[in-house]
């Protein structure tokens, strides 16, 4: 919601138009796409129909939507992520992952060129510096600058940035991948809860060989179970498929009562029909190729909070 106000704003004061008359225009180009467009996608249809074009000016992070090809910011380096080696199709590569941060929000850069990567290596740039960013695109909640695109260090200073994940406050329907989003809605299905077995020390998943338990790092380890919660959220504008995992399970219910046939149906009968607030991030799902929330926070809705934010 406040991507798509600062969208709309832009657009507004650019076109010297008021903003109900853009949002009508919005709405108007969602319905006669038969809204399968969201509303910022609509809104960038509009400006560009407008002879609007942001290519060339800086742009906060909060207000990055998926889908632009030609970005330009400027951002302090919050997090700086090791340099990886990759091969794909017999050709070896490099990319690198940072968080880039501003007063409005922050948001993952990922480099693809070996220069860009170069810069990191040699330390010419590193965490902690504010750099610019031009011709950079946006997809899956991030921005990507390959070789047509440009790196460098600012003279800008930058003392007060948002170090914590910008979260999006949106509805099922509007939710895109690579969104950190918080949803209220009602829990509508509940599936078998799963278990699979991790190393004690590493907690990485480990191999079974016979009734052995191998962890790559540790060797030979007595395993731990580690649980799996996957349930369907709605919230009145569309369904979602939402996966938890210990840390969450265990905010709702002690993981290990799910092994537990009658306690696991007791919990199953009493959370489903509930009203609960979810935090987490958009994720596509690759076997089904379609997008699940990984919860990374969860509560259960408080009738009487309810009611009277409803009076309010």
């Amino acid at each position: 919601m406040q991507n798509y106000d600062l969208l709309i704003e832009r657009i507004a004061k650019a076109a010297n138009l008021e903003k109900s008359e853009i949002e009508e225009r919005v709405e108007a180009k969602k319905a006669k796409l038969s809204g399968l467009i969201s509303r910022e996608g609509a809104a960038q249809i509009i400006a560009a129909e407008l002879g609007i074009n942001f290519e060339n000016q800086d742009l906060k992070i909060s207000e990055m939507i998926p889908g632009m090809r030609r970005v330009n910011v400027i951002g302090k380096i919050i997090n700086l992520f090791p340099v990886r080696e990759f091969e794909k199709n017999g050709n070896k590569g490099k990319v690198v992952n940072l968080i880039l941060a501003d007063d409005t929000g922050n948001i993952r850069l990922v480099l693809w060129d070996m220069n860009h990567i170069e810069l990191i290596e040699n330390e010419t740039i590193k965490q902690g510096d504010v750099v610019e960013i031009k011709n950079g695109s946006t997809r899956e909640g991030e921005i990507h600058l390959s070789g047509f695109g440009e790196l460098k260090k600012s003279d800008k200073v930058m003392e007060d940035v948002q170090t914590a994940p910008s979260v999006s406050e949106v509805t099922l329907e509007e939710a895109r991948q690579g969104q950190s989003v918080r949803i209220r809605g009602v829990v509508v299905q509940i599936f078998q809860p799963r278990f699979y077995s991790v190393c004690p020390e590493c907690n990485k998943k480990v191999i079974k060989e016979g009734e052995v338990s191998k962890c790559a790092e540790h060797g030979v380890v007595t395993h731990k179970d580690k649980g799996i919660l996957n349930f369907v959220l709605d919230d009145g504008t569309e369904t979602m498929r939402v996966v938890m995992f210990s840390d969450q399970i265990n905010i709702l219910i002690p993981e290990g009562d799910l092994k537990d046939e009658g306690k696991a149906t007791a919990f199953r009968d009493d959370f489903i029909g509930t009203e609960i607030y979810l935090s987490g991030n958009v994720k596509r799902n690759q076997l089904f190729n379609n997008l699940e929330i990984v919860a990374s926070d969860v509560e259960k809705g408080k009738v009487e909070e309810l009611i009277q934010s409803l009076n309010e």
